[in-house]
């Protein structure tokens, strides 16, 4: 076979696996290693429906990035993205993260600005931010659709994001990532009770990422309270108690406050006094088992 011939065969080749293989495309095109989580959202078929409980720092936006980037350069041409984020400067980011991935893998841009990108065989993506359910109305997705740090998005902003994959359900790709928060809302639901029919679940362990060190990560542990640590890095949801001053707390915090003694009344003749029982303010803790209010 001519040189030519063979370095044309070749490049073919290679066309093939990185459109086939996904996690091949961003280990030999963008020199990128990917952990085991990140390589199996990357590789989430088309139609499939993806949803990532990962800790802070995993990585979650490159992967999110590079599965989106990946479409755009090797999916159907004219086909929409979108990344959805609960601030425009969160959904700015991925864009600019996927803009990079492109530019290093030789696409080229037709239109290029913070919070949209399309490339010349007309495929788009766009960023917007995740406030106001009315902005998001009236686009059909046909390729991925990325909700990042979903766990604090809206309930109504992802019912309405929801029925723009409806019309090409077969094709197009949902991805839902975050890190744990409290426990409700759609993602903490659909991570919990979501059927395995309908949603891949993915989870990051903290003990399975390559770019963290165990003494980084005992470090942020020692700087953390231990709920808080849980929720960033082992992935536990906070129950909604948590979220508020915890009774005994409360307690503590008057436990040795006196308040003022109410004063003695002096009754004439044998009237019966109608109060039953003096005691000062915060006498009892009011937060105690058996105490009524």
């Amino acid at each position: 076979m001519p040189p030519d011939a063979r370095k044309i065969a070749k490049g073919a080749l290679r066309l093939a696996l990185y459109q086939q293989e996904p996690e091949a495309w961003a280990r030999l095109a963008l020199g990128l290693k990917l952990d085991p989580w990140q390589r199996k959202l990357v590789e989430t078929p088309r139609r499939k429906r993806a949803i990532a409980l990962v800790h802070r720092q995993a990585g979650k936006t490159t992967a999110a990035a590079i599965a989106t980037a990946h479409h755009l350069k090797f999916g159907p041409a004219g086909s929409t993205s979108l990344v959805l984020a609960p601030t425009q400067r969160q959904s700015g980011e991925a864009i600019r993260r996927i803009r990079g991935f492109l530019l290093h893998a030789g696409a080229k841009l037709a239109i290029d600005n913070a919070f949209s990108l399309q490339l010349e065989n007309g495929s788009r993506v766009l960023g917007l931010p995740g406030q106001d359910d009315a902005a998001i109305r009236g686009l059909t997705v046909d390729g991925v659709m990325v909700v990042d740090e979903a766990a604090r998005v809206s309930d109504a902003l992802f019912q309405a994001a929801m029925p723009m994959v409806l019309r090409h359900a077969r094709t197009a790709r949902v991805m839902l990532l975050s890190t744990a928060w409290a426990k409700e809302g759609f993602f903490y639901r659909l991570w919990s009770d979501g059927d395995q029919r309908d949603w891949l679940k993915i989870e990051a362990r903290i003990d399975e990422c390559t770019h963290l060190t165990p003494a980084d990560v005992e470090r942020e542990r020692r700087a953390m309270p231990a709920t808080v640590f849980a929720r960033e890095y082992l992935n536990i949801f906070d129950s909604l108690e948590s979220r508020f001053f915890a009774p005994d707390a409360i307690a503590a915090a008057f436990g040795d406050v006196q308040g003022p003694m109410p004063e003695a009344v002096t009754f004439e003749g044998n009237e019966a006094d109608p109060i039953l029982a003096r005691t000062s303010a915060f006498a009892r803790n009011p937060f105690a088992t058996g105490v009524r209010f």
